[in-house]
């Protein structure tokens, strides 16, 4: 603790904290068929939960602390921690921990950071070492790491190439899904003017399944290897009403085809997903550090199959937003 508050006297520090209230009208991401059963008790040993909607309140605080250690260039710590509780479904709740070192090298700068998702809740699923309606919840942790490169290329172009290793640990009973990931994405945030100003990105994703190397059939579980093409934007503007406002609007598309080579596995054989996503954020300077936010988005999937073209959509088809509000603080 004495330490802290040393580093905190002789070092630059800076923090932001946020408090977000955000209702998700469809927090497990289930298809209308699915949504119908649980509204209808079709099958209600599939649903051991609340609702499938829920209000969610989200706090994120990010903490910097800086120094000059090489050749005059800014050497910045920084630890974001960002716990989020669902008010009904408590079992969703999960914690995202990430700390990061970024050195500066005038127009370069490389930031290596690690993260982790201790536990989430997917959804439920039937366990596969149960019966037929004993479902239970697939959970997974998400511990990673990454390094990106940021290059000033001119003063309004900034351009940002990275590189994420992630591990996907099941629970014991999906343990059959534990995964490891490769992403690496490149971007680019374009300065119009002074108050406009354009992100572009594109990444690609190579997922393998550790069940991958089955060679006969799905004795051994099934295989979610995948690859995925992501292209997202962003348009920020800033501009005043009644108080400085800035105005972010987003798209994403990502495309992602499943790898599984065996034709039994009908999940995941031949299966193409199409996620798109559209977000907007509107934040209020109420006075110097202190933001009003308001955010809206809305995400959907189209899943075809090469196997069951006429079943896919209807069990992984599926249309959910979000809608809330919140205050940020800076210093």
């Amino acid at each position: 603790m004495n330490l802290l508050i040393i580093l905190i006297a002789v070092w630059d520090y800076s923090y932001q904290f946020t408090t977000d209230f955000i209702y998700d009208n469809n927090i497990f991401s289930y298809s209308d068929e699915y949504i119908d059963d649980f509204i209808n008790s079709v099958d209600s040993y599939r649903f051991p939960i609340e609702t499938y909607d829920d209000l969610i309140v989200s706090t994120n605080l990010q903490y910097y602390l800086r120094n000059k250690f090489f050749a005059n260039r800014t050497t910045t710590f920084d630890l974001n921690i960002k716990p989020s509780h669902y008010m009904l479904n408590n079992e969703k709740d999960y914690l995202r921990i990430a700390f990061g070192v970024r050195q500066s090298f005038g127009k370069y700068a490389l930031k290596l950071s690690v993260q982790t998702i201790p536990n989430y809740l997917i959804r439920y699923y039937r366990n596969p070492q149960g019966k037929s309606t004993d479902y239970i919840g697939c959970e997974v942790s998400y511990p990673s790491l990454a390094a990106k490169l940021s290059v000033d290329v001119q003063p309004s172009v900034r351009l940002e190439l990275r590189y994420k290793r992630t591990w996907d640990d099941y629970v014991r009973e999906f343990d059959l899904y534990d995964a490891s990931s490769h992403d690496m994405s490149l971007g680019s945030n374009i300065g119009i003017n002074e108050r406009i100003s354009v992100w572009l990105g594109y990444a690609y994703k190579s997922l393998s399944n550790d069940s991958s190397n089955i060679t006969t059939g799905l004795d051994s579980g099934p295989d979610g290897s995948y690859q995925q093409h992501v292209l997202d934007s962003e348009l920020n503007i800033e501009f005043k009403t009644i108080m400085p406002t800035r105005l972010k609007i987003g798209y994403t598309y990502a495309f992602k085809r499943f790898t599984s080579e065996f034709s039994a596995d009908s999940l995941h054989f031949g299966r193409q997903d199409h996620t798109h996503n559209i977000s907007s954020r509107v934040d209020l300077k109420v006075f110097t550090g202190f933001y009003l936010r308001i955010y809206l988005s809305r995400q959907w999937r189209n899943a075809t199959s090469e196997v069951s073209p006429l079943d896919i959509d209807r069990i992984k088809d599926y249309d959910k937003y979000r809608i809330g509000a919140g205050l940020s603080f800076y210093h």
